[in-house]
């Protein structure tokens, strides 16, 4: 299970002995005294054969899983970052009913934009609809004020 014990220990190596030790903590193998016992000699320890008679009594820690998981695809990636460009868009586009229309277009933009998002069920990821559903609102007070403004423009002159 470990190397030979005349081998020195690595930082790692130390680190993953005093997780397998948490873990039985964990299960109730061991007490928590015995833990902080177990754990300052395993930070102790200079070879495998110190670290190996720690965790003899314990049952071997299970291993893990390193397969690679599969890659995301590039269209739900994609497809993720139009909720995030859509409350950008209407939240600029509030400010921006002070220049000449730009609220109006930067509020149309967010509003297709949280559309198009919400229509693409966020795709997994947590808070995507409500990014979607904020930047969709914020577009549409953008359209809203940079209306008003020029209801009022008009009616001044």
């Amino acid at each position: 299970m470990y190397p030979a014990h005349w081998i020195r220990v690595s930082d790692a190596d130390r680190e993953s002995v005093v997780a397998h030790l948490t873990a039985a903590v964990a299960e109730g193998r061991l007490t928590l005294e015995e833990f902080s016992e177990r754990s300052q000699l395993a930070y102790a320890s200079r070879t495998w054969g110190e670290l190996a008679h720690l965790v003899g009594d314990l049952p071997a820690p299970p291993i893990a899983d390193t397969r690679p998981t599969a890659a995301v695809s590039t269209a739900a990636g994609q497809a993720s970052k139009l909720p995030l460009a859509a409350l950008i868009v209407g939240i600029t586009s509030i400010p921006l009913t002070s220049c000449a229309g730009l609220g109006g277009v930067a509020g149309l933009v967010a509003i297709v934009l949280g559309v198009v998002a919400l229509r693409n069920g966020g795709q997994g990821v947590p808070g995507q609809r409500g990014m979607a559903l904020a930047g969709l609102l914020c577009g549409l007070a953008g359209v809203l004020l940079q209306g008003a403004a020029i209801a009022l423009f008009v009616f001044l002159e």
